[in-house]
């Protein structure tokens, strides 16, 4: 008989790079809260925060993640999102959730070689 395994992968939020193990939820009320829902970026996301805004590519009216990301520069940003709320919260967290046609409009990457060379460049001027 296989035994159950009591580890998980713990991956960052932003990109989905795996950055750490969590223990089987079984065991949920001896850990902090902090170590299973953690907002903290991995080290390369980070990076790409203080150089901009990491945009992540969602389906069309949904909240599917595509796989797409890029990072543009904070000035880009504010001149492609009209809405001043929108432009103040993303300013103030980082990131911010975009349709994979709103990124198609503005000409951001649509190949994940492509999307690999464009975020390792840090960020972008659209």
């Amino acid at each position: 008989m296989k035994e159950k395994s009591y580890v998980g992968m713990f991956n960052c939020y932003f990109c989905g790079k795996t950055i750490g193990i969590l223990l089987d939820r079984r065991l949920r009320d001896s850990l902090p809260r902090e170590s299973v829902i953690n907002m903290e970026p991995c080290d390369k996301c980070k990076g790409w925060m203080k150089d901009g805004i990491i945009l992540i590519s969602v389906k069309d009216n949904t909240s599917s993640r595509t796989g797409r990301m890029c990072v543009i520069k904070e000035e880009a940003f504010r001149r492609i999102v009209s809405d001043k709320s929108l432009v103040s919260w993303g300013i103030k967290k980082r990131f911010m959730f975009i349709a994979d046609s709103v990124l198609d409009l503005i000409g951001l990457p649509t190949k994940e070689k492509e999307n690999e060379n464009f975020a390792s460049h840090s960020s972008a001027d659209v």
